[in-house]
């Protein structure tokens, strides 16, 4: 009995990868022969770049984690402080914390979205850390009489069973902590950062309405309509990032300590 293959239809694509397309063999010659790849020389060189931010910004998050640990006595003295000001609440801090278990796969800390090409990225805020710090969930008591705080745990939905490491900012060990619920842990975290997503997209509606509000006094006042709304489209003004804050706060209790002094 004669087999026909008809090469003229893709074969059934077996494996779901990125990259992988339906062409039938008869299309395949035909592009070999053009000199054409479906995965062009400039294209692999873009993989190959986005490849080596991602690890250089990976090995950046990991300093900023034992920075962070390194400091957080220091920033659990200025909690209230860091609460009252934005450009300390706002920080990225979605490194500091991880999370997941079996059948949910890792707890992601930071979001990403694509806007008509342009891309936004939400990141869990410090702010956000220390409150989730301040629940009996994510703290517990150290052996040397200090307060040691989760930074990561693992778990599963069904048991929901866990465990974590937690850090204690006062002698530096990491207890373990086992038996606290894996839900309490996972869902809670992921709860917070919907709610900062909500807070920068909220943010963002509210200063879009802002622009359009000033963008039509000017109109009505008799000026150009030009060059529309989004010329008074404004951020919340000065960033920080964790390096500034920590060397800010270093500088501040120095200052108090030598006026003490002085005293």
């Amino acid at each position: 009995m004669a087999i026909h293959i008809d090469d003229s239809k893709p074969f059934p694509q077996f494996l779901q990868e990125p990259n992988n397309k339906h062409e039938s063999f008869a299309a395949m010659c035909k592009r070999q022969a053009e000199g054409l790849k479906l995965i062009s020389d400039e294209m692999e060189q873009e993989d190959r770049e986005q490849k080596e931010l991602r690890e250089l910004q990976e090995k950046r998050f990991e300093r900023k984690k034992k920075l962070l640990f390194d400091n957080l006595d220091l920033i659990m003295r200025h909690k209230e402080e860091i609460y009252a000001t934005p450009r300390y609440a706002n920080i990225d801090a979605h490194y500091a914390i991880r999370g997941g278990g079996l059948y949910v796969g890792p707890l992601s800390t930071a979001r990403w979205f694509s806007f008509a090409g342009t891309f936004v990225t939400i990141n869990l805020k410090l702010a956000t850390l220390l409150r989730i710090w301040e629940t009996d969930q994510f703290k517990v008591k150290c052996k040397c009489g200090g307060t040691a705080f989760i930074r990561s745990f693992t778990g599963s939905p069904l048991s929901g069973g866990s465990q974590a490491t937690a850090y204690c900012p006062e002698c530096k060990n990491e207890p373990h902590v086992a038996n606290r619920s894996f839900g309490k842990y996972y869902w809670f975290l992921q709860g917070k950062l919907c709610e900062d997503v909500e807070i920068v997209a909220k943010n963002f509606i509210a200063k879009w309405t802002l622009a359009e509000t000033e963008y039509e006094k000017k109109v009505a006042k008799g000026g150009y309509a030009d060059p529309k709304p989004g010329a008074d489209l404004h951020g919340d003004g000065e960033t920080c990032n964790l390096e500034t804050m920590i060397n800010e706060l270093r500088l501040k209790e120095f200052d108090e300590s030598q006026k003490s002094q002085e005293k």
